[in-house]
């Protein structure tokens, strides 16, 4: 169980939350709802490690259990698509490779593996960092905004694929689409001001 107790978060005199207690169970899939500037990715970023609570404790994860999509694609330019999937893997590369294919397939990214992400549309970016999240198998999956670059059709896909391979894992996923939250997640928490 991931527990945030009187979790507070500033940046210089801006308070972007206080007194948070939160309680997320082990498999549980959490939609983190708000608009747009309400500390959705701070939340985040606190519950993986990368941010430090002002005030409070975070206790029932690791940063070897916990796999990250940022908002951002964040790939690298130099490595082929297959490539920047399969790095992510404990196992060695050659041996990964089959797996990230697989997860692009599913992705309808068949026939990218070899491109360099500079070739690829903002969506299909999207989609491998999404791949790339899934490879290592991780127990806790934080998503931020993992839809926001795909049109209708696309963003079913993705959904799927998230709600497949998400089975058992604890799940965060930050959106301001309530589409995204009902379609995926038991529990919403809304951050309002």
């Amino acid at each position: 169980m991931i527990r945030l107790i009187q979790c507070a978060k500033s940046f210089g005199t801006h308070v972007v939350f206080d007194d948070l207690n939160l309680e997320i169970a082990a498999g549980e899939h959490l939609a983190i709802f708000a608009k747009s500037g309400y500390g959705k990715t701070t939340l985040l970023r606190m519950i993986a490690g990368l941010e430090k609570p002002t005030k409070g404790e975070i206790t029932g994860c690791r940063p070897e259990q916990i796999a990250f999509m940022f908002q951002e694609a964040r790939l690298f330019d130099s490595l082929s698509v297959l490539d920047n999937v399969a790095i992510v893997s404990p196992q060695p590369l050659k041996s990964a490779k089959p797996y990230a294919q697989a997860l692009l397939d599913e992705l309808g990214l068949a026939s990218v593996g070899a491109s360099f992400p500079p070739e690829l549309s903002g969506g299909m970016k999207q989609r491998v960092a999404l791949a790339r999240t899934f490879l290592p198998n991780r127990e806790i999956l934080l998503l931020d905004e993992p839809f926001s670059a795909l049109d209708e059709g696309t963003k079913i896909i993705a959904r799927q694929f998230v709600e497949k391979h998400a089975r058992g894992k604890t799940l965060l996923l930050v959106t301001h689409d309530p589409s995204d939250a009902a379609a995926l997640c038991e529990r919403v928490l809304k951050l309002d001001a």
